[in-house]
This record gives C-alpha cells, sequence and structure tokens, in this order.
C-alpha cells in the first residue's frame, strides 16, 4: 500500500467515522450524546490535519508542494483545535497560544522536511547559472566570431 493511497484513506476513514459518531449521537443520545458537530469536525480536521503534515514530511516532492502540504495540515490542525476549545468550553485566552503553538510547530517541520530551501528556490541558485541577458550575449558574440 503506497504512502498516498494511506493517506488518503485515513481521511475519508475519519470521515466516515466522525459521520458515524454523528449519528449515533443523534440515534443515541444517552451512550453518544457529548458527540456533536464540533467534535466531528475536529475529529476530521485533526486527522486530516495530521495526515497532510505526515505526507509534507515524509514524500519525496518538490519544495513547493512539501510547504503546501504543511500549510495545509497546519490550518486543518488549527481548525480541530478550535473545535475541540469550543466543544470543551475552554476560555478564550487559551484558544490563541495553542493557535500559536501549531502554527509553530507547522513551521519547525516545514523547515526540517524542504531542508531550509526558499520555495521558489531552482537553476539560478546553481554554481554557474547564467540569466536570459547573459546567455544572450555569449549567443550573439558566438555569431559574430
Amino acid at each position: 500500500m503506497s504512502r498516498k493511497f494511506f493517506v488518503k484513506f485515513l481521511v475519508v476513514l475519519a470521515f466516515l467515522a466522525a459521520a458515524v459518531l454523528w449519528l449515533l449521537s443523534v440515534l443515541v443520545p444517552d451512550t453518544f450524546g457529548f458527540f456533536n458537530l464540533n467534535w466531528a469536525v475536529a475529529l476530521f480536521a485533526g486527522v486530516g490535519g495530521l495526515a497532510f503534515l505526515f505526507n509534507g514530511f515524509a514524500e519525496k516532492n518538490s519544495v513547493t508542494l512539501k510547504k503546501m502540504n504543511i500549510i495545509l495540515g497546519a490550518c486543518l490542525l488549527v481548525i480541530a483545535a478550535v473545535c475541540i476549545a469550543f466543544a470543551l468550553a475552554l476560555p478564550k485566552n487559551l484558544v490563541w497560544p495553542i493557535i500559536a503553538v501549531i502554527l509553530a510547530a507547522a513551521l519547525v517541520i516545514g523547515l526540517f522536511a524542504t531542508g531550509g530551501k526558499k520555495w521558489d528556490e531552482g537553476d539560478n541558485h546553481k554554481a554557474g547559472y547564467k540569466n536570459y541577458y547573459e546567455r544572450k550575449k555569449e549567443e550573439k558574440n558566438k555569431e559574430d566570431k
């Protein structure tokens, strides 16, 4: 089983689990009464965020794609944290520090996953790279000789 399939399967399975638990909370309120929409979104967004973080960190993709996966994973984890904060009725002064910790962790993971490379780092950073004007000048010099 490939990693990409595993990540997609995990996200779909989390969505299925959230939907089933939400349905059970409506059908059997005595047992699953605590489970509401906040918990469903938190479950789906949390598993999806972790899956995208794993995908951004573990897959061998371009720097841009890695950072996109990590940013998307961090956004989903922030959504999950906010949903959990509302579900548990946490004090509002706790929500922003939790979001800051999630975003800082995502930045650290992004730094380690990309090796510190910028998203737009390309051929122009390689040794001996010549830009458009330098190449045209060399072509003109070759034609003149």
